[in-house]
């Protein structure tokens, strides 16, 4: 985008939303220590030491991946219990297929639940100022439905490979727990959710927590730093980068339009169903973190909190919404502002064009219209 002249160095730089990388870095701080110290390994064991039949394995792999998920990172989850569910499995001499297909949906499903659970959650939750709590009680029932649903479908897909019982007993290799250390990364991940509930910053407390955590942990923090996922922090700084650049040749703003005209009018479950289709279609042909970046992305003077069925906005610095709000919605709303938006709203006749000189002190609304309009 720099090379190519789209955007200049110093666009790029700006571009990069530092509250997400943030974030990142400190929860993979915390969830690096819980790797060395073997609690996802030890969790895995826990689990599966206590499944003596098909069905109850295949239910402890889609329920206790879903939980680990919803708090840390489902990459994590599958990366660390993959091995150890194969290992316990291998003695058996039975497919893998339903456990592991199990690990990696219920890992996804569950991850739903939290603003931890996955990197996308993390864009959501910071780009929508969304609290961890309110995040939390709108996805629970959503996640716990997902667990639900996806169980009932494995076992009726696999039933012939569960009807088969264990011939022998589901052995585990004993895990090493390094309990001093994950207790302490524990402690200090319940005391980040408890600032989460309580109103904190998503990214200050994260990587507070995490910064506690290399002091406190007593060992040598390159360990816990090898197991930050660096390929992924630079992968967001790009996409930032990127997506900037398609703003500024229009393309964003031409999609936004056709996502408009789509919703527009119709009742809010026909726009959910148009948008789960679209979200599901793209996460499946570009990843779903870009799906979900360039669908939660907020153009520059686009106010998140707002609705999009009620006024959709660009052009404008972040620092002057409409409504008064500062960046990402942490303010309370100035109500004489959305008045005065409301008004301009209702006075605009239906076919009226965009009129490219909106935004002098003409308008109305003390020069604070941005440069394009749609309603």
């Amino acid at each position: 985008m720099v090379v190519l002249g789209v955007l200049p160095l110093r666009d790029a730089y700006a571009a990069i939303d530092f509250d997400v990388l943030v974030f990142l870095l400190g929860l993979m701080l915390i969830v690096g220590y819980l790797e060395v110290g073997k609690f996802f390994e030890w969790a895995a064991e826990w689990i599966l030491a206590r499944a003596r039949t098909p069905e109850r394995l295949l239910l402890g792999v889609v329920v206790g991946g879903g939980l680990l998920s919803a708090l840390f990172v489902n990459d994590t989850i599958c990366l660390v219990v993959t091995p150890v569910l194969l290992a316990a499995l291998g003695p058996l001499r039975v497919k893998p297929n339903p456990y592991l297909i199990g690990l990696a949906m219920g890992a996804n499903v569950g991850s739903v639940v939290s603003v931890t659970g996955n990197p996308q959650n993390m864009l959501v939750g910071i780009w929508s100022g969304a609290s961890f709590g309110g995040f939390l009680v709108h996805m629970l029932p959503v996640g716990v439905g997902g667990l639900a649903i996806t169980y009932a479908y494995l076992r009726w897909v696999y039933r012939a490979e569960l009807r088969e019982p264990f011939r022998e007993r589901l052995e585990t290799v004993p895990v090493t727990l390094d309990r001093p250390l994950v207790l302490k990364a524990l402690a200090l991940f319940g005391a980040a959710v408890i600032a989460w509930l309580g109103g904190g910053s998503l990214p200050l407390v994260a990587i507070t927590a995490g910064a506690v955590m290399v002091a406190v942990a007593q060992r040598d923090p390159a360990y816990a730093i090898d197991r930050v996922e660096w390929s992924l922090l630079l992968f967001f700084a790009s996409l930032f980068v990127v997506m900037r650049g398609f703003e500024q040749t229009g393309a964003v703003a031409w999609l936004d339009d056709q996502a408009l005209r789509v919703v527009q009018g119709s009742s809010p479950w026909s726009a959910a169903v148009v948008v789960s289709g679209v979200m599901a279609t793209l996460s499946n042909l570009i990843s779903n973190v870009p799906a979900a970046y360039r669908a939660d992305h907020p153009q520059p003077g686009f106010d998140v909190a707002r609705p999009r069925h009620e006024l959709h906005l660009r052009g404008e610095p972040a620092p002057h919404r409409l409504d008064g709000e500062s960046h990402r919605g942490r303010a309370r709303p100035d109500p004489g502002r959305t008045r005065r938006v409301r008004r301009v709203r209702a006075d605009r006749r239906a076919g009226d064009t965009l009129d490219p000189r909106v935004g002098d002190r003409r308008a109305g609304c003390d020069g604070l219209i941005p440069q394009r309009v749609a309603v």
